[in-house]
């Protein structure tokens, strides 16, 4: 720029402050006390400006900024936690945050933008048409029965044979999924099942089973491999499937660079580009138990 046009621009600058920022003498040009201060200010506003410049393109990226994933921990498997460990690992900028929400919670969490992603069972998705899917885990679901139950020496039961129990419920007051599952599992065998004690946690559901307070269906994921008391047992009903959800509309980087990742750890098809992206999914179980044929399952 002409030392003139500077000057000139110096001046303006000068008016429209209506101040001097400059000392200027025949020999030399120092800034005044008030320009050194406004020097100092202008420094730090530019810096703080570089630094805003570079958060946003970091998020824009997926390399910064807030994540927010939930998962209901009652029905999550391990791997989800470890993905979450790896994810902080490779983005270290990124503000994770991994909390427990309930399954029925979690789709209005995703529309009101508390959480970008959520580990949702099928049977809770209810209306999915803003939401981008991707399952990762599928399972026969298992009765698990007191040891001294009179069906616990059985290879499989068929659902109707339960009618006449009473079911333990991994709920608490707030969430009524469970319950909600429970009835639609039923219902194609034709009753209404017998509601019994609830709990929140896999733990407190086989401790009340053991201690003969009803039966529990449970996925083999979730069921401890020795645990006193109880007996688990294939049955008829449908597999359980879980999905990885988020909103199509607010997907981000960030839920673009975790879906790859769960398609590297699950072995899914490859995702499609976010947002939007139809659910990029095998349609197959991808983690599927195996039935037991001609053997039982015993935890204990």
């Amino acid at each position: 720029m002409a030392q003139s046009a500077l000057s000139r621009q110096i001046r303006d600058l000068e008016r429209e402050l209506g101040l001097q920022l400059f000392v200027r003498t025949t020999t030399s040009v120092r800034l005044t006390d008030a320009g050194a201060n406004f020097h100092q200010a202008v420094v730090k506003l530019l810096m703080q400006l570089s630094i805003a410049v570079t958060g946003a393109q970091e998020i824009a990226n997926g390399r910064g900024g807030d994540f927010n994933i939930a998962s209901d921990w009652r029905f999550s498997i391990h791997l989800i936690p470890e993905l979450v460990h790896r994810f902080r690992q490779l983005y270290p900028k990124v503000k994770v945050a991994f909390s427990d929400v309930q399954s029925g919670e979690q789709i209005e969490a995703l529309r009101t933008g508390r959480i970008h992603l959520g580990f949702v069972p099928d049977m809770a998705l209810g209306a999915r048409e803003d939401l981008g899917l991707m399952k990762i885990y599928s399972a026969e679901l298992m009765v698990v029965l007191p040891s001294s139950h009179r069906l616990a020496g059985r290879e499989n039961i068929a659902l109707r044979e339960l009618a006449e129990e009473k079911w333990v419920r991994l709920e608490d007051k707030k969430d009524t999924y469970a319950r909600s599952f429970l009835m639609q599992i039923c219902r194609p065998a034709g009753f209404t099942p017998k509601l019994g004690r609830n709990t929140a946690s896999i733990a407190g559901a086989l401790a009340l089973v053991a201690a003969g307070e009803g039966i529990t269906l449970l996925p083999p994921l979730l069921i401890p491999s020795s645990y006193g008391g109880v007996c688990a047992v294939p049955t008829d009903c449908p597999a359980i499937s879980l999905y990885a959800v988020w909103l199509k509309s607010a997907a981000t980087p960030l839920v673009e660079r975790f879906t790859e990742m769960l398609t590297e750890q699950f072995g899914l098809a490859p995702a499609k580009r976010l947002p939007g992206a139809e659910p990029a999914v095998r349609q197959q179980p991808l983690v599927q138990a195996k039935k037991k044929t001609g053997s039982r399952s015993k935890a204990g």
